[in-house]
């Protein structure tokens, strides 16, 4: 079931629903750009498009996760949601749910993904609480290449689909902490860089030692 940051498990929950349960959604298209904000808990399920979760603090940002096609997720004040791609939403609060959750199968895998949110902010706890800058980023891109699944040469393939500035959002780090540490594995030979996006895991159980 748990998938990395980049996608969480997609749910297909709008398909489970009746005419008359989606009817009480408010449903949205939303341009590229948009920055979605909530004072009362209000969950969104995405039919299309992708955004980002992101917490906001004295100009920095921290993204919990990206969202995609059938992806749940509950934005409430503390947090922003912004789309990084034309999308289509269904919307709802989350006080509206009680008589949609009589659903079995929507009920099912509404569980499912606050399940895998909740195992997902307690990993990403974790790190920020007992990892170090070089454990923030190796944790991140072990998670992404299990995900990717991809080799090369006998080696784990990782596509990093953002800059290291972005990265450094996702770990929680200082985009000048996080070059340092990427840096360091690279001369390291933990990892080699083949392009600005592209890099090999050259030696992974050393990459994992760096882990909590």
């Amino acid at each position: 079931m748990e998938k990395s940051r980049l996608g969480l498990l997609q749910t297909e929950a709008i398909a489970t629903l009746s005419d008359e349960e989606l009817a009480m959604f408010e449903h949205q298209v939303i341009k590229k750009g948009y920055v979605f904000y909530s004072e009362a808990p209000k969950v969104f399920i995405f039919k299309s498009g992708q955004a980002k979760l992101s917490f906001f603090e004295d100009g920095e940002e921290f993204i919990i996760n990206y969202l995609n096609k059938d992806n749940i997720t509950i934005l409430n004040e503390i947090c922003a949601l912004e789309f990084l791609e034309d999308s289509e939403i269904y919307t709802i609060d989350a006080s509206g749910l009680g008589e949609i959750l009589a659903n079995r199968s929507f009920c099912e895998a509404y569980i499912k993904i606050l399940t895998e949110i909740i195992l997902l902010q307690r990993k990403i706890t974790r790190s920020i609480l007992f990892e170090n800058a070089k454990g923030r980023i190796a944790s991140f891109l072990i998670e992404l290449a299990n995900e990717q699944n991809f080799h090369q040469n006998g080696y784990k393939y990782v596509f990093l689909p953002f800059s290291l500035k972005v990265l450094s959002s996702f770990v929680g780090l200082k985009r000048q902490s996080a070059s340092t540490a990427f840096n360091e594995l690279v001369k390291d030979n933990v990892i080699q860089k083949i392009s600005q996006h592209e890099f090999l895991i050259l030696d992974y159980d050393r990459l994992l030692s760096y882990c909590v």
